[in-house]
């Protein structure tokens, strides 16, 4: 089975790919605004901010990202993994998404759903139906 790509490495290649850019731009601006002042040594201290701002970037957006894996993604993962249990026919995988935000009602809905399916199935295999 091919390995799926993670929409979170997608948003986190581009955010990184954006304060590379920024990070650079900042540092140019530096080196010519130390260059104009007649500072020394102005290309060395325009790496060493550039480096400092893309550390000082890096650090928060890398801790957001756990923060999005944690509470969002690891949802998702649980909502796609009942979804293809049920797929395949176990209308006994239990789905829990605790929270009140949406993809906890998306759960719920589905949990709806397999219960509903179940009860049909076992109607139908009682011949009720």
């Amino acid at each position: 089975m091919e390995k799926k790509r993670s929409i979170l490495n997608e948003i986190s290649l581009i955010i990184l790919g954006g304060s590379v850019l920024g990070s650079l731009f900042v540092g140019i601006l530096v080196y010519f605004l130390l260059n104009s002042s007649g500072v020394s040594d102005a290309l060395i201290k325009a790496v060493y901010s550039t480096i400092i701002i893309q550390i000082a970037f890096l650090i928060p957006v890398y801790l957001i990202r756990l923060l999005v894996d944690k509470y969002i993604v690891s949802k998702i993962k649980e909502v796609s993994k009942a979804l293809q249990e049920v797929s395949t026919g176990n209308l006994d995988y239990k789905i829990e998404v605790k929270g009140d935000d949406e993809l906890a009602e998306l759960a719920e809905s589905f949990e709806r759903m397999r219960l509903s399916m179940k009860t049909i199935m076992e109607k139908l295999e009682e011949g009720e139906i």
